[in-house]
């Protein structure tokens, strides 16, 4: 495991107990990928990657039916340790999986969803092409993740003062779509308001998603509070959430 991956991995199984008191966007998100499920056999099998608390998780065993199966993993052992002691179900199985190198059986689900986990990716086309691989022939992935507006607002405050935001470059919709053959992508975004910029700060904190991208060095203090004094407060801020679908060809 890369030191980069460990220390996401670090950042949220430390935001674990915290997650759920901050995660209107995920709950959003998660919303979005399940308005969007394609009709499933009654034995479906079913693999969520990214399952953080479980609040994706939840909703999934609502609608599978009474002999499917739930394979729900995450990276993180404390997210699995709290998505564990949430909910207990028959049909339901968690595991710590690396979704950029699952070591499971090809062919093997009729359904992969992943739900704001996939911006974490060091190699986002290659792992789409592996969860792929993944599927029973005419299974169906899901997953949604970050477009290039994300946090547009905190990037412009940033650029106001001559810097540049610690957040990594995701892609477009047109981008991700060309990643793996086949594939729709739609573009869904929302804003969330918060009291200030610390506010927003430490909501991606309570998440576990405040690791900065590759490189970034930590700004100066003063250069800091002009930047989050330059969002207002309140203020508003964009989430760009992209919803991919891929089917694999029946054979």
């Amino acid at each position: 495991m890369s030191g980069r991956k460990r220390r996401i991995v670090a950042a949220f199984s430390a935001a674990a107990a915290t997650y759920n008191d901050h995660a209107e966007a995920q709950i959003r998100a998660a919303g979005l990928l399940l308005e969007r499920l394609p009709p499933l056999p009654m034995a479906a099998r079913v693999l969520e990657l990214g399952c953080g608390t479980g609040l994706l998780t939840q909703r999934l065993l609502e609608l599978l039916g009474p002999d499917a199966e739930l394979l729900a993993t995450d990276l993180s052992p404390a997210m699995i340790a709290q998505a564990r002691s949430a909910m207990a179900d028959s049909r339901l199985c968690f595991a710590v999986v690396d979704a950029e190198a699952p070591a499971l059986p090809d062919s093997a689900f009729d359904l992969i969803v992943s739900s704001l986990a996939a911006q974490w990716f060091a190699n986002l086309p290659a792992t789409l092409d592996r969860l792929v691989g993944l599927l029973k022939p005419g299974g169906r992935l899901l997953l949604t993740t970050l477009g290039a507006d994300t946090f547009a607002e905190w990037r412009a405050a940033h650029a106001a003062t001559g810097r540049t935001a610690g957040i990594a470059a995701y892609p477009k919709a047109a981008e991700l779509q060309a990643m793996i053959v086949g594939a729709t992508v739609e573009s869904a975004p929302f804003a969330i308001a918060y009291a200030d910029a610390r506010a927003f700060l430490k909501g991606l904190e309570a998440i576990g998603a405040a690791t900065p991208r590759p490189g970034h060095r930590p700004l100066p203090a003063g250069a800091l509070r002009r930047i989050m004094a330059g969002l207002g407060a309140p203020c508003s801020i964009t989430w760009d959430i992209l919803i991919l679908g891929v089917t694999k060809e029946s054979q």
